[in-house]
């Protein structure tokens, strides 16, 4: 009997799970000729035929299987289900047979019905069913298992840790491997990924060809972003069956979120058209379920997307997720008119489509029939409950509001919306191809673009909070960098936010990321012309220019083209040419005023730039009535506009210039309080004060002005700010502790115990810190800087409370709490030291805590990824050092010989190994690390002066005197160098070349005299010769 087979029925049954009908199919055919006439694989065959959509065929099988007593349950409910697919009108007799068998159904018919309810994703049947099978049979295996997977697989998460106790229950010690299966799926679900894998390898090593647990160990390693263990079971799938769906899908994404190898995508992606043709021949929905996660992640790929969208046309389907499907693969393309047909299409065969819904809707706001749109959004919104409940709808809003010219509030507002509905379904789904379509970069990135579009001539001014549009940019593309690290255009759009934010490095890095993967890319070129030109770099900008046009000539024609070109030229001194570029720029399509049409978008931003650059070329070319009449012309221009402020402004920047000084403040004073540019034009006043006059006590007053005129926390913030700024926390602390009485939300403990360890009130700063960690108790880095008050107060047992304390969470897999948390074990080790008490065990958790921060690093940060590892090598020594002090020379050498491993060339590392080395008389060893780090910086002090000390132990006093001889003369003030020396010239009997010693150092230093090191040396060279040396000692 196929029951007694371990792995047929959970195979067919995985098949009918995953959608893979012909597979399940086949699988019942094969076993049937094992198993001849077998009722169960005779069912299964059927109800795989009746998915296929042979409906007739499967309702033959099940009449013949409704008398059986295991199968008539689940027949006649198979059969039911046969008749409403085929849009049959009711059987009757079948319903009520269906009544009659299950109040007379056994424990295995129960088990069965209650197996076809739940592969048909109908919960309440199955739960119900399978609970009137445990009442008749408490103990069943079986009945256990399904009931673990019915309970994991429910919609109310709060039973689902109820799950492991049915699995526990009902495999024990009989191997089951549905019920293994469902306890790898428990752990998963749980990200307890070790045991899912403990699992799997228990499973294949007792069934070795059962290729369900190469696929889910697969995935275990996809959550946790083992690309190689995940590509290579993939290989390993394929290697049993070379059509196997899931690992070709796998292999697919790989090869575009980790390796963003479009040409192999496309070769992997028509591997698995293939194979889903073939192998599931009659499966349109699987069909686009598959390659959906592919059209997700690579939509910004035309070809690709011509492959995808001549495959599902191929689909022989007219079913409304298949229409959509192929209107969205449409639409990436902007064929927006043929994808509205197809929306069209989908909402007749179901009205309420809710993919239909929001692609009409799209469709109608990308062809600009935006009344029409508008009405269908309001309208859907209205009848559609759920509609309205999708990410898409916001940005659909925002995306109308920003075509009709609605509140740029408004529009943030709606994208914030968007992202957190679209955040919220990630939750709690392990990463894999699931999570990968369900992030759907195309939409993520569609919101970065509505952010930038309009902000591509921004400047963030040093030390300036950045505004809500580039911090929620930098969010998304955090998140998905994370995701997706291989992909050209995430690079490409992760380096324009992290240019914005003025992160150059990190920008640069992303930049190589994609010029690696395509060269060939003109926008790559473009921003590498941008950073070469905030470097400074104006050669090269223009060589970034040239090699931008050489790839497509239309970038020519482009308005941000231009204004780059002509920005290059300005800085390099090429005044002829600039303004010559920019008196082309200003006269292009859309300079003057909005243009119609995509490419022809131009933000109030850039053509207030334009009019700014040309206005310091003219007068740079001592063209100076010209520069102002462009001037005024711009300010009358843009009057009213958010941009007016940089108008303004840069009348002022144009006098400072001139180093006009005076002239820049009276036009700073003439902006009243009422007008929207005061705090900037104060500030900027203050900073002329501070900076050009030096004036500590104007700078003071404009801030004062600012406080006094607009009232408020935020302005008593900012003069608070300004006392911290020129050195004088006393004010700070007394402006800061009045904010707080006044606007208790405002938490500014932090601040105000910051300003009063600036001001040495320690013991007050304490309470503040206490009061910061008491509003946010898991803000780790206050608690390091508590614990750092407190150990300079010598409190060393509260500082150590307040550390543990914050480590008292929950293991988090966030890459900034887990460096927070080296932070503060890094804190934790030097109280314990203070403590006198064995910090190893802190260590070794800081240790393998920052491995996984330099592994993640090298993932999600690489251009931070020589730091981290320059952290790590500090700790591989700290942790060295603690076994040096206690005399284990093994332990410690394999800790130092780690930070080599990291720091190769670190003389810190080389220096403490040495040190190692000469504490335990291998003197050798010594003066070869001491050579190699002369090497690398011949005046290293610390090193001669180790090499002088090991070469006199090796009896090479000669060589050790000339050492110490070079030092004195290249610091003859060096003290410690000078007593050791000494120390050197006695047992040598050369005393009498001392005095030299003193005597340079007395002229290299007059007040050298004065030193305590100085006398101590004095006084140690008299005693070796017993003169006077208590007088000198004391």
């Amino acid at each position: 009997m196929s029951e007694s087979d371990k792995t047929c029925l959970p195979l067919i049954i995985y098949y009918m799970r995953e959608k893979y009908y012909r597979r399940a199919l086949n699988t019942a055919v094969r076993n049937l000729k094992l198993y001849n006439n077998d009722p169960v694989l005779r069912f299964f065959k059927a109800f795989a035929t009746l998915m296929e959509g042979n409906t007739q065929e499967a309702l033959r099988e099940f009449l013949q299987l409704r008398d059986h007593p295991h199968l008539s349950l689940c027949s006649a409910a198979a059969f039911i289900h046969a008749r409403r697919r085929s849009e049959s009108t009711g059987d009757l007799e079948a319903v009520t047979e269906l009544k009659r068998s299950g109040s007379a159904a056994g424990d295995r018919a129960l088990y069965y019905a209650a197996l076809l309810y739940w592969i048909l994703d109908m919960k309440l049947k199955a739960r119900a069913c399978v609970k009137k099978m445990l009442k008749l049979s408490e103990t069943s295996p079986e009945g256990l298992i399904l009931k673990g997977w019915i309970v994991l697989t429910s919609d109310t998460e709060e039973d689902r840790p109820q799950a492991l106790r049915y699995f526990n229950s009902g495999v024990q010690d009989t191997g089951d491997l549905f019920g293994l299966m469902g306890k790898m799926e428990f752990f998963m679900a749980t990200q307890s990924e070790q045991c899912a894998l403990d699992l799997a390898d228990q499973i294949i090593a007792s069934h070795p060809d059962f290729i369900p647990a190469l696929l889910m160990k697969m995935k275990v390693f996809a959550s946790l972003r083992d690309w190689e263990q995940t590509e290579a079971l993939a290989q390993r799938v394929l290697e049993r069956d070379g059509r196997d769906l899931k690992a070709l899908q796998m292999l697919t994404v790989i090869a575009a979120a980790k390796d963003g190898n479009m040409e192999l995508v496309k070769v992997r992606l028509q591997a698995l058209m293939s194979a889903l043709e073939i192998s599931e021949p009659c499966n349109p929905s699987l069909h686009v379920e598959i390659t959906a996660a592919i059209s997700r992640l690579c939509g910004h790929n035309p070809e690709i997307l011509q492959m995808l969208t001549a495959f599902v046309r191929r689909v022989s389907s007219r079913t409304p997720e298949v229409i959509c499907e192929l209107g969205y693969l449409l639409s990436q393309q902007n064929m927006y008119k043929e994808a509205h047909k197809c929306y069209s299409a989908a909402l007749k065969t179901d009205p309420k489509c809710t993919s239909a819904l929001i692609g009409t809707v799209r469709c109608l706001l990308m062809c600009d029939h935006l009344e029409e749109a508008a009405h269908q959004l309001a309208f859907f919104c209205e009848v559609q409950e759920s509609f309205g409940n999708t990410a898409e709808v916001p940005l659909l809003k925002a995306l109308l509001g920003r075509k009709q010219s609605a509140g740029e509030e408004t529009v943030m507002q709606l994208l914030e919306d968007a992202t957190e509905l679209h955040f919220s379904a990630l939750r709690g789904l392990n990463y894999g191809v699931e999570y990968l379509q369900m992030l759907d970069l195309n939409f993520l990135l569609q919101i970065v673009c509505m952010h930038l579009e309009s902000k591509q001539d921004f400047v963030l001014v040093p030390g300036q909070t950045p505004p809500f549009w580039l911090k929620h940019s930098n969010v998304i593309m955090e998140t998905v960098v994370r995701a997706v690290p291989g992909m050209t255009v995430s690079c490409y759009y992760m380096a324009c936010v992290k240019f914005l934010l003025g992160e150059h490095r990190t920008a640069q890095h992303f930049l190589k990321l994609c010029a690696e993967k395509d060269a060939c890319v003109p926008e790559v070129h473009l921003l590498q012309a941008r950073l070469h030109l905030s470097a400074g770099e104006h050669s090269s900008c223009l060589s970034c220019l040239e090699s931008a046009v050489s790839i497509s000539f239309e970038v020519r024609d482009r308005f941000q083209f231009n204004l780059l070109k002509a920005r290059a030229l300005l800085r390099s001194g090429d005044l002829k040419n600039a303004i010559q570029c920019l008196k082309i720029t200003v006269n292009m399509p859309g300079a003057l005023r909005p243009s119609e049409g995509p490419q022809l978008f131009i933000s109030d931003s850039e053509r207030v730039s334009v009019y700014l650059e040309l206005t310091e070329a003219l007068r740079l070319n001592g063209e100076q009535h010209e520069a102002a009449r462009v001037l005024q012309d711009a300010i009358l221009r843009f009057k009213g506009t958010p941009d007016e402020t940089r108008l303004m402004l840069a009348n002022v920047d144009l006098a400072l210039a001139r180093d006009d000084v005076d002239a820049a403040v009276v036009m700073l004073q003439n902006i009243l309080p009422t007008e929207s540019t005061y705090v900037q034009a104060r500030e900027k006043m203050a900073r002329i004060y501070l900076e050009r006059k030096h004036n500590e006590k104007l700078y003071i007053t404009c801030y004062k002005e600012i406080s006094e005129q607009l009232l408020g926390p935020h302005t008593r913030i900012l003069l608070a700010d300004a006392f911290m700024k020129i050195h004088r926390p006393e004010e700070a602390v007394k402006i800061y502790q009045e904010v707080e009485k006044i606007a208790p939300k405002d938490t500014l403990a932090k601040k105000i115990g910051r300003a009063l360890v600036k001001a040495h009130e320690y013991d007050t700063a304490v309470g503040y810190y206490e009061t910061a960690l008491e509003t946010d108790t898991l803000d780790c880095l206050v608690s390091a800087e508590l614990a750092e008050l407190l150990l300079k107060l010598r409190r060393f047992e509260k500082a150590q409370q307040v550390l543990e304390k914050a480590l008292e969470h929950e293991p988090t897999a966030a890459l900034t709490s887990m460096k927070n948390e080296v932070t503060v074990l890094r804190v934790l080790v030097k109280v314990l030291r203070a403590r006198n008490e064995s910090a190893l065990d802190v260590m070794k958790r800081l240790h393998d805590l920052q491995q996984k921060v330099v592994f993640r690093t090298a993932n999600e940060h690489p251009e931070e990824l020589e730091d981290q590892r320059k952290l790590l090598a500090v700790i591989c020594c700290d942790w060295a050092h603690e076994f040096h002090l206690r005399r284990n020379l093994e332990k410690a050498k394999q800790h130092y010989t780690d930070a080599l491993n990291h720091r190769p060339d670190s003389e810190e590392v080389i220096f403490g190994l040495a040190r190692l080395h000469y504490d335990h008389q291998k003197l050798d060893y010594c003066e070869e690390l001491c050579l190699k780090i002369l090497q690398l910086h011949q005046n290293h002090s610390a090193s001669l002066m180790l090499l002088a000390d090991t070469l006199f132990w090796k009896n090479q006093k000669e060589e050790a005197v000339k050492i110490y001889a070079g030092i004195m003369e290249r610091n003859p003030d060096s003290f410690h160098a000078m007593a050791k020396f000494l120390h050197i010239l006695r047992r040598t009997g050369k005393l009498d070349d001392v005095r030299s010693v003193f005597i340079a150092c007395e002229k290299f230093n007059p007040l050298s005299v004065r030193e305590p090191g100085y006398n101590y040396c004095k006084g140690l060279y008299f005693w070796s010769v017993f003169i006077r040396q208590y007088h000198h000692f004391y």
